[in-house]
């Protein structure tokens, strides 16, 4: 029975070794590398996880190299969890199985950097200003579309309210968005918020805020001295005529600029009374700011237009007189009261320069003078801020 026994141990001895022979040798004799399947981004925001998936058909030491780093695992299938980083870099992948043989796989993966535009406000406004505000630093249309974020959002508000803004391409090659608002006209003390919200293709949202301190209008409060004859013109009726007038003017305002040279000023007369000065018009009346700028000049004295555009109303009017109203596109239109004569039409096309018509005093008006009001977006701005500048 013991010869039996030692003749079995035997037995399972050399049936072990055998095995692990033919094991080694099956090993040695191997060749075929590993079969590898990958998943991996070709373009992602910065930062965000590469979530590259491996698999293969057998376990296998995996090893990545990404970006300058290096990350290894032995495992059949895996998920490897990187931040992408900025910029064109390839994702080296090794698969190497028990037998040595090797299986690599490159992936160029690009990360793409978060938008960086930057918020820029005109300084020194005072109450009742045009204000111009920037968007800058964003991709051209020159950009790399590969590399650079694609825009999908641009917002702007001032002090709560939204902004129009226009796309532009700068001379650096990058793309601006800007826009204009007329400030508030009020003698207290101000201050706006101006909040910018950028968004890209990756759904990263970029904010930020400036903010503009105005100086206030003076409350010194004119008492006009009008004789009953004068206000008489003054009527509901003549109000509601004007205010469709250029409402129906307003609702047709060109969407682009038409201008590209800087704003002039109409005439050069002696300023009677300045934009956003407080007035009464009677006698314990209800105060008002005015909303232009008179200038005080001989009857018949030529009226020029302050900038490139179309004249959307021509014609005498109650309370304004003789009118002439320029739309500039892009939100901008010029107004000219108290004309003697009006020298263009409806419809026409007029050049900075221009003469429009003349210095009268009809309508409203206790002497011949301009009265000249640049508005945008129907708000009142301070028309002495766009001469000599193409934007506020």
């Amino acid at each position: 029975m013991l010869r039996y026994r030692r003749r079995a141990v035997v037995l399972l001895v050399v049936l072990t070794a055998v095995l692990l022979s033919l094991t080694v040798y099956a090993a040695l004799r191997d060749t075929t590398p590993p079969q590898l399947y990958v998943e991996a981004p070709a373009r992602l925001p910065v930062g965000a996880s590469l979530a590259l998936f491996a698999s293969a058909d057998e376990p296998v030491t995996l090893t990545l190299e990404y970006a300058g780093g290096t990350l290894q695992v032995v495992e059949q299938e895996t998920t490897f969890d990187v931040p992408a980083a900025a910029g064109a870099n390839v994702a080296h992948l090794v698969a190497v199985d028990g037998a040595g043989n090797e299986t690599t796989y490159d992936a160029l993966v690009i990360g793409v950097p978060a938008l960086a535009p930057v918020l820029s406000v005109a300084k020194g406004a005072v109450s009742g200003d045009p204000l111009g505000i920037w968007v800058r630093g964003l991709p051209g249309a020159a950009a790399d579309p590969l590399s650079s974020a694609t825009v999908t959002d641009v917002s702007l508000t001032v002090a709560g309210e939204s902004v129009p803004l226009r796309r532009l391409e700068a001379e650096d090659g990058t793309a601006e968005y800007r826009g204009a608002v007329a400030t508030v006209m009020t003698v207290d003390p101000t201050t706006l918020d101006v909040d910018m919200s950028v968004v890209d293709e990756f759904g990263r949202v970029v904010t930020a805020r400036r903010q503009v301190v105005l100086e206030p209008l003076p409350v010194t409060v004119e008492q006009l001295q009008i004789a009953p004859s004068v206000l008489a013109v003054v009527t509901p009726e003549g109000r509601d005529l004007e205010a469709q007038t250029i409402a129906a003017a307003w609702e047709n305002a060109r969407p682009d600029p038409l201008w590209t040279e800087p704003f002039v000023q109409p005439i050069e007369g002696v300023t009677s009374s300045g934009f956003g000065d407080a007035r009464r018009y009677a006698q314990g009346g209800p105060v008002s700011f005015h909303y232009g700028l008179d200038l005080a000049a001989p009857q018949g004295t030529p009226i020029h237009a302050t900038n490139d555009g179309v004249v959307v109303v021509a014609g005498p009017y109650p309370i304004k007189g003789g009118w002439t109203a320029i739309d500039h596109g892009d939100g901008v239109f010029s107004y000219y009261f108290h004309q003697s004569k009006i020298l263009v039409a409806v419809g026409d096309v007029v050049k900075r320069g221009d003469v429009i018509g003349e210095v009268g005093t009809t309508g409203l008006s206790t002497g011949p003078h301009l009265h000249w009001e640049m508005r945008v977006r129907q708000a009142a701005s301070n028309p002495l801020a766009w001469v000599g500048k193409t934007f506020p």
